[in-house]
């Protein structure tokens, strides 16, 4: 007999197959599941799903599948990523313009700043803005510039020459690996300008991550682990053994 698993699975086929795509949401009220089980799905089965834009499509529709996906990477560690935000606050409420940077860690932060806080927000992406724009003593700073829909941020077109016209007190800083030789790396090459403008503009640099992150490397590096003041997880500050860089 199948598993109330395996049935889900082949009447998500059938429905994909059916429309050629399906918005996560539809499918999550057809079959009667949270959009979260909807992106696990996905995320367990690449062979068979694939996600584009809000949408799940058959996995050999895709010409090629991104190794990073907003939709998918939201639930990934969810809770300690809010719990390495919660490590931030005490960095962020106490400055006067902060940087906050693209991925699905760094929205925690923006939800837990107090809703009564006057500060500055420099962002380039879309997910950060749209959670940031909710408090409403926020002066958000949104970075223009080509839109890149797997990480919901902007690039290019000038958008790292405008960081030159700012000084920021503190940058929040994301990645995908964390290695004590390969620094902090990120999957699209398209964010390492955006991410080194920003450092350059930053006076305190704090690199946050869920600790799944420490000792990962991804395509694209963007810094030293020595351009960090500081390494934030859900377990509080972390640094490498100082024998791992050797």
């Amino acid at each position: 007999m199948a598993s109330r698993k395996q049935k889900r699975l082949s009447q998500l086929l059938d429905l994909i197959s059916e429309q050629s795509s399906m918005h996560i949401r539809d499918a999550a009220e057809v079959l009667d599941v949270s959009e979260m089980t909807i992106r696990r799905d996905i995320r367990d089965n690449p062979d068979k799903f694939g996600h584009l834009g809000g949408h799940i499509v058959p996995a050999n529709k895709l010409s090629h599948r991104a190794s990073y996906d907003l939709g998918i990477e939201t639930d990934i560690h969810d809770q300690e990523k809010r719990q390495a935000c919660q490590q931030c606050l005490p960095f962020a409420i106490t400055e006067d313009i902060i940087f906050v940077d693209c991925g699905t860690t760094l929205v925690h932060l923006m939800d837990l700043l107090p809703h009564d806080l006057e500060i500055s927000i420099v962002c380039h992406a879309l997910n950060i803005a749209d959670r940031a724009v909710r408090k409403s003593n926020v002066n958000l700073i949104l970075m223009g510039g080509q839109y890149h829909s797997p990480t919901s941020s902007f690039h290019g077109l000038g958008a790292e020459a405008m960081f030159q016209r700012l000084g920021i007190s503190t940058g929040f800083f994301s990645a995908a690996g964390i290695h004590p030789l390969h620094g902090a790396t990120c999957t699209h090459f398209n964010e390492v300008a955006v991410k080194q403008a920003a450092m350059n503009s930053t006076t305190r640099r704090i690199l946050v991550a869920d600790s799944s992150k420490i000792g990962k490397v991804s395509p694209a590096r963007y810094a030293s682990i020595e351009d960090f003041d500081l390494i934030l997880t859900e377990q509080g500050s972390f640094e490498f053994a100082s024998e791992a860089a050797d």
